[in-house]
């Protein structure tokens, strides 16, 4: 036929709606992994997360932003006088205003000025005159003030210790993008060898089915010359029939493994995966001591821990600091000035003649301070629990450690023997075909012992699976897979 041919059938086929079966995607561990880690919710929660604790920095750096205060505002007033000394109307404009400085040693700075205009008047009098002479009147004040903690809120912890909370919140957040990722690697290393074990399954499976298919054309064939009873041809047959309903439980199994890493990768449950089986390499097995002391510098979560107890310290600083009494010095210093003049008296605000001073000691207390307890000793039992909490993930990190170093240590010789025993499962069902073709076996033994080797070789490569994966979970372990692979989680390596 000619390629015009071709190419007429292959249009038609997309005008008709058929599509061609995609091929399966190629796959390795690694690729897994970093598209779980790229595509995955759950990081992009944590991302937001280190956002969140960014914003609570900025926000305790703003615990010592000046706060600036105006306000400007005219009144009239009028009363009733029993006396000619005493105005009838009063009329007062006024401008004033105020900053405050907080410092980083606890105390305040401030400053503040106040102008007013006042204007009144008199019922009439012989002594209205004299009254008026002063009228309008402008007064300026200028106050100068810094406020010093001596007991609570000395050196002013709420801001430094604050700061430090919020820093370590921020490790916290970042920390927590790589426990994520952690966990997810965990969880896509699963599934992927999951889909591997299927993967050996069906294979095995295919093998039985094609010794079943042999096994069942030699019986017709010698059924058709009577050599042997229908029974031993059916029997032959059932054989068959066992092995494609195994080989269908795995393509189940196998899909099934599939749609469960695919959602990992949030892709459609039923794309295709071949995977690239990891390279076997020869590895040491550490002593348990030398994989929790590896443990212990790479674990992530415990990192995690102690920027969580480095905040928690820092709140029960300001805990104990709010339960301390209130016990402030204030020094205050000022000038005053009065004139008939608005200009005369915004320029004698600045002329030391007329002054105020004054320095003083203010106490505040509450009594029983039962919120201010409270506060500390839940501060006391959230280090606490951190502490508890660390223990407990030691605890979890050796046990992690230990079952992967047991399957490693125990896998090896189990393995050797898995393998000796299918290959001579192997012998021994070659040696039986042949007695069997001689004539001097049955067809039931000869099951048996396919049966047999099918267990063998689906065991011995199990147990091979199951080496690999435990040396890719003691990597887990011991907190280096994800270095192990070169993936880094959004520039913070683990």
């Amino acid at each position: 036929m000619s390629i015009s041919f071709y190419r007429m059938i292959f249009t038609t086929l997309l005008f008709a709606g058929i599509t061609l079966p995609a091929m399966a995607e190629e796959m390795d561990l690694k690729r897994a992994i970093e598209t779980v880690i790229a595509k995955h919710p759950d990081l992009e929660i944590k991302r937001i997360d280190r956002q969140i604790a960014q914003s609570g920095i900025r926000s305790v750096e703003g615990m010592l932003d000046p706060v600036i205060t105006a306000r400007i505002g005219a009144s009239e007033e009028t009363t009733p006088t029993s006396s000619s000394f005493q105005p009838s109307e009063t009329r007062l404009g006024q401008l004033s205003g105020s900053i405050a400085k907080p410092l980083e040693n606890g105390g305040t700075l401030g400053a503040n000025f106040k102008y007013n205009r006042t204007s009144q008047a008199y019922p009439p009098s012989p002594l209205a005159a004299q009254l008026n002479a002063f009228n309008p009147a402008y007064r300026n004040q200028i106050n100068l003030n810094y406020r010093h903690p001596l007991l609570k809120g000395n050196d002013r912890p709420d801001y430094s210790q604050s700061l430090l909370a919020n820093e370590a919140g921020l490790r916290t957040a970042d920390l927590q993008q790589v426990v994520t990722a952690r966990m997810l690697a965990l969880n896509t290393t699963n599934a992927w060898y999951q889909l591997a074990s299927d993967d050996i399954s069906i294979r095995i499976a295919e093998q039985a089915v094609q010794r079943a298919r042999d096994l069942l054309a030699y019986q017709r064939v010698r059924e058709g010359f009577g050599l042997i009873e229908t029974a031993d041809r059916l029997q032959a047959e059932a054989l068959l029939a066992a092995r494609k309903t195994d080989q269908q439980r795995a393509h189940a199994r196998r899909a099934s493994s599939q749609n469960n890493l695919n959602r990992l990768m949030l892709r459609n449950p039923e794309s295709d995966i071949t995977l690239q089986n990891e390279p076997v390499t020869e590895f040491t097995i550490p002593s348990m001591q030398l994989a929790r002391e590896v443990a212990e510098q790479k674990r992530v979560e415990l990192k995690l821990l102690q920027a969580q107890l480095d905040s928690a310290e820092a709140q029960l600083a300001i805990a104990r600091n709010n339960d301390n009494m209130q016990l402030d010095l204030v020094a205050e210093i000022g000038t005053r000035a009065l004139d008939t003049s608005a200009g005369g008296a915004a320029a004698g605000g600045f002329s030391p003649n007329d002054h105020y001073a004054a320095l003083s000691v203010e106490l505040s207390e509450v009594l029983g301070r039962n919120s201010a307890r409270a506060a500390v000793r839940k501060a006391e039992l959230q280090r606490q629990r951190i502490i508890a909490q660390r223990a407990s993930t030691l605890e979890q990190i050796g046990n992690d450690l230990a079952t992967a170093i047991t399957s490693l240590r125990n896998g090896r010789p189990t393995l050797e023997a898995a393998r000796r025993q299918a290959e001579a499962e192997r012998r021994k069902f070659r040696a039986e075909m042949k007695r069997y073709r001689e004539g001097r076996s049955d067809t039931a033994t000869l099951v048996q012992f396919e049966g047999e080797l099918l267990s063998a070789e689906l065991n011995a490569d199990l147990q091979a699976l199951t080496l690999q994966l435990a040396a890719t979970q003691l990597r887990w372990a011991e907190g280096s897979l994800l270095e192990s692979l070169h993936i880094d989680i959004s520039g913070n390596g683990q």
